[in-house]
């Protein structure tokens, strides 16, 4: 009785660590985003051509006095902002705590798809001279007048824009010397994926009559691993993961969905780093075990970084983004990160050849 109790015990707290590591990493993520919090802004769920449009905005208390404009920019299907299309008129005083309304008519355009505010503060009311800048979320135009009758105000995501000031610096930075990823990492990882690979099918060697079906289940989970590795250094140096990625964010742009992905990203790397937990827990379990094939372990959890690391890389999601573009002499912690998994399965399958526990026929 005291067994099953200990048992139901461990159980439960297996399940409160993965649900804790999962809701921990989905608020780090969420804290990660880059969410201006200096304002709140209300706008329509839609641009109505040759209607009135209204964008009602609240400063934080704690925004200096400055002045305070808006203008309505359009996008194409890209969903790119690039063209002016209206301004609500001249800056005005402004300060923290206060609520300001500024309408426009919104005009036609034939490249229009879409329309977004652009407000900025600035001392002089000068774009030039402006301090923060943000942009509202992409609203659908419409050219349907009887749009109009159902459309009221919400509260709408913003999002960071840059000022001519950190537009310039950027700029700078280009022409600058550029800090590039080294063209070296994926070939450095294809190499090591391969070798993994081949020696993971040594180990698994040929299948003989006389195995147990313990040596059988390992061959098979060997043979699997080389697959996999194989599938791997496949995609290094393909670049169709890449080309996935641009198609599922296109796909996501012409559905109007880019901005609704944030929720499942952040799910996405939320689970993985709860099953990462359960796997290590896992594995801990494995290595007390007599007998336990500590090397068929270490490969698997080698192979599972580098596949859960290439995953999340893969998102575009702004933690994600500047973890990645976080150059040390050429190599970025995503690569790195990676090539370590990997690296791991390679010396496991080195250790499992020379060990004394061999698989039918290796």
């Amino acid at each position: 009785m005291e067994k099953v109790f200990e048992r139901k015990l461990k159980l439960a707290g297996l399940a409160v660590a993965l649900v804790t590591v999962f809701a921990a990493t989905w608020v780090i993520l969420d804290r990660t985003e880059h969410r201006p919090g200096w304002l709140t802004v209300e706008a329509p769920a839609a641009a109505v051509v040759g209607k009135q449009l209204e964008i009602r905005v609240k400063l934080n208390k704690s925004v200096e006095a400055t002045q305070i404009s808006c203008t309505l920019h359009r996008a194409g299907a890209d969903r790119k902002i690039r063209g002016y299309l209206a301004s609500s008129g001249p800056p005005r005083e402004a300060g923290g705590g206060g609520t300001y309304s500024f309408f426009f008519e919104v005009p036609e355009r034939e490249d229009m798809a879409f329309a977004s505010a652009i407000l900025f503060l600035s001392p002089t009311g000068q774009w030039q001279d402006g301090t923060r800048a943000v942009s509202t979320k992409l609203m659908p135009v419409k050219r349907d007048s009887t749009a109009a009758q159902n459309l009221g105000l919400e509260k709408t995501r913003v999002y960071h824009y840059s000022t001519a000031a950190e537009s310039a610096a950027a700029k700078a930075a280009e022409r600058g010397p550029r800090r590039g990823s080294s063209p070296w990492a994926h070939p450095i990882i294809f190499a090591i994926l391969i070798s993994s690979a081949a020696l993971c099918r040594a180990k698994a060697g040929r299948k003989r009559p006389d195995t147990s079906p313990t040596e059988t289940r390992e061959r098979t989970i060997w043979l699997a691993f080389a697959a996999v590795f194989v599938l791997g250094a496949f995609l290094e140096l393909s670049g169709i993961v890449g080309h996935l990625a641009a198609w599922g964010r296109r796909l996501a742009e012409e559905g109007n969905l880019y901005d609704l992905r944030k929720p499942y990203q952040k799910a996405a790397m939320a689970a993985l780093a709860a099953g990462a937990l359960g796997l290590f827990f896992l594995f801990i379990k494995a290595m007390k075990r007599p007998g336990s094939p500590r090397f068929l372990w270490l490969a698997g959890m080698g192979l599972a970084v580098y596949l859960a690391v290439s995953f999340v890389g893969v998102l575009s999601f702004h933690a994600v983004d500047v973890v990645r573009g976080m150059i040390w002499h050429g190599v970025s912690p995503v690569d790195t990160a990676r090539g370590m998994g990997a690296l791991v399965s390679l010396i496991s399958a080195v250790a499992a050849l020379r060990s004394k526990q061999r698989t039918p026929g290796g």
